[in-house]
């Protein structure tokens, strides 16, 4: 045996030994009965120029590529071999010479910077009737390239069978999920970024990063608003109990800025098993078709989409129409800067050239998050992605039963890891609630959590929306009211009714922590718009900020002087989470504990939002 390999075998025995008596030294179980470590949160500025990055080579190849498609006239870098199937590559092929998918890809004859993202079997949730028709009987795939100039989407539905583009649609100020190419380039940009390196104290390697592909963004940074396509790859230090998110910017391909962020207490360990999801079972059931339900004189279809979650569509109670589509859309996540009052805003801070302000207060404390999108398990690079499928319940108080999906990351409950759960519980007296759960466990311990909920109601073809003040008050234009907190001597603040018959209806009752979940409330905007296709019936983008608290995204769906009165109306409703990391005051949070077998065991401290919806005609 050589020396060397005696020198291996050494090293390999010392630690195992040191590893056994690591996992049988003795913890204790009682979780210290102190706050939060408190960790200063700190804004990192690039001190280099961004050529830097141009050297990676990662970067150089795909600079060289997109230099070189310019220079022969054409617009659409199109995605690798190696992400697409057989039938991906066709639809590739295709689509980069239809004239209206390319429309939008030159300003005269200036070619401008477009990306196929992604190319996969169609999902349901993204098909509108017609093409949902005609897919039924041959087999269609979905693309969507990204516009970097005009930061616009462009998805397009294709029948493979018989060659031919059935629709295309495209998404001003929204952006897909990323290309494996660009999550792999933004990888590699924060492993190089020497502000990066210099903050850890090491050489980051791949293995040491999540969130690579999970857009986000920074108040003051060209992130800000969306206008760039960013995303937050993000490095986690358990031992310190902190996180550094690195802001990666793909449209200038650079290094935006970066934060530290505290991750609040935890006992999480370096990993955890695999979850048995079985993915291909889940898309086939639950993602690119329908699911049909009745029960307990319900009647509905339900589908896994592709980023707006569980979504229950054409739903009937005893024969008559309820819902036409219900689903959250997304999840938008703030990290607060806390202690905000101890700030030192003698010197001014710049990213990108533009000034950081410190406000005192709400707004100015949150400064950084991401938009969280659910999504089924494959051709997605969604990070909360389904766990097994949905499942069928009873409710805890026996008079009705849940529909309900549960949404992980792979590696949650660690720290940077989030878990929702999308639920719809129905009743036996035909009310019915739409809920939202959060069970944590993000990247910190001082977060606002606002999930969109989208409600199109059935109630009639023509309806009218109302919220009571001293009376009831028909609601004329497309507007947003603020829920109120407390209940009055009307329980039930607004209502929604067929315009013919006012006693045909559900009256809305919003969450103050009623119905037995331990919710501390909603804290709601709710939103009344005129229905419109484009505006959320198929699976939604990314929509509004994660961070600017004053904008939940439905905002850009308000127009003003349209009317409602006597139409088909949609309620979006957004309520708004703090989440506490306090021991004994836990809420929208999760650790891991060892228990009294001696084995980890993960603890959950769910928060629970969502209004319910109650039949006028049963009062």
């Amino acid at each position: 045996m050589s020396k060397e390999h005696k020198i291996s075998i050494l090293i390999l025995a010392v630690g195992m030994v040191l590893l056994t008596g690591y996992w049988f030294m003795p913890r204790s179980t009682e979780a210290p009965q102190t706050e939060a470590k408190k960790v200063e949160e700190r804004i990192l500025l690039p001190r280099h120029k961004k050529t830097i990055y141009q050297n990676i080579p990662q970067v150089q190849e795909y600079l060289h590529d997109l230099k070189k498609l310019i220079a022969e006239g054409k617009s659409v870098l199109p995605l690798e071999r190696s992400e697409l199937d057989a039938k991906a590559q066709k639809v590739q092929s295709l689509l980069l010479k239809d004239k209206e998918f390319l429309s939008d890809t030159k300003e005269g004859n200036i070619s401008m910077h477009n990306d196929m993202m992604r190319i996969l079997p169609a999902i349901v949730s993204s098909l509108d009737a017609k093409t949902e028709a005609m897919c039924a009987s041959s087999q269609c795939y979905q693309a969507e390239k990204y516009n970097f100039v005009t930061n616009t989407t462009t998805r397009a539905i294709v029948d493979v069978k018989n060659n031919k583009v059935l629709h295309i649609e495209r998404y001003p100020n929204m952006q897909p999920d990323i290309s494996l190419r660009l999550t792999h380039i933004a990888q590699s940009i924060a492993l190089h970024a020497p502000e990066v390196k210099k903050e850890l104290g090491f050489s980051p390697r791949k293995k040491d990063i999540t969130m690579a592909n999970v857009r986000g963004t920074m108040k003051e940074s060209p992130c800000e608003n969306t206008t760039h396509l960013c995303v937050a790859p993000t490095f986690t230090d358990h031992q310190k109990e902190e996180a550094l998110w690195a802001v990666v910017d793909l449209t200038e391909l650079k290094l935006a800025a970066a934060k530290w962020a505290g991750l609040g207490k935890t006992t999480t360990p370096a990993c955890i098993g695999e979850r048995s999801l079985q993915n291909r079972y889940i898309m086939k059931h639950f993602c690119q078709k329908d699911t049909i339900l009745e029960k307990n004189g319900w009647k509905m279809s339900y589908r896994l989409t592709g980023s707006d979650g569980l979504e229950v569509r054409d739903v009937s109670f005893k024969g008559e129409s309820v819902l036409h589509s219900a689903k959250i859309v997304d999840w938008h996540v703030s990290y607060q800067q806390k202690g905000g009052e101890n700030l030192d805003t003698s010197t001014e801070t710049y990213i990108e050239g533009r000034r950081v302000e410190f406000v005192h207060g709400e707004d100015g404390n949150y400064l950084f998050g991401y938009n969280d999108a659910m999504g089924c398990p494959l051709f997605s690079t969604s990070v909360v992605l389904v766990y097994n499928g949905p499942q069928i319940k009873p409710l805890k108080t026996k008079d009705g039963f849940m529909l309900t999906q549960d949404f992980r990351n792979p590696k949650w409950p660690m720290a940077c890891n989030y878990r929702y759960e999308n639920r719809f519980e129905f009743y036996d007296d035909g009310s019915f609630r739409v809920v939202g759960v959060n069970k944590g466990r993000g990247c910190g311990d001082h977060a606002i959590y606002r999930p969109v909920m989208r409600i199109d109601m059935a109630v009639d073809k023509e309806e009218n929306f109302y919220s009571h003040d001293e009376d009831w008050r028909v609601w004329k234009k497309e507007s947003a009211s603020l829920v109120p907190e407390t209940l009055t001597n009307q329980p039930y603040p607004y209502k929604i009714v067929s315009s013919q018959n006012t006693h045909k209806g559900y009256y809305i009752e919003p969450n103050h922590g009623q119905f037995g979940d331990n919710s501390r409330g909603d804290h709601a905007t709710l939103f009344a718009t005129k229905f419109k296709e484009n505006e959320g019936d198929k699976d939604l983008l990314t929509l509004g900020s994660c961070c600017d608290l004053k904008n939940d995204g439905v905002e850009s769906y308000i127009k003003e002087g349209e009317t409602i009165e006597k139409s088909h109306i949609v309620l979006w409703y957004v309520p708004r989470i703090h989440n506490d990391a306090r021991a004994g005051h836990e809420y929208c949070w999760a650790d891991t504990v060892v228990g009294d077998d001696g084995n980890l065991h993960v603890q959950v401290w769910p928060c629970t939002v969502g209004p319910k919806f109650i039949p006028i005609k049963s009062q």
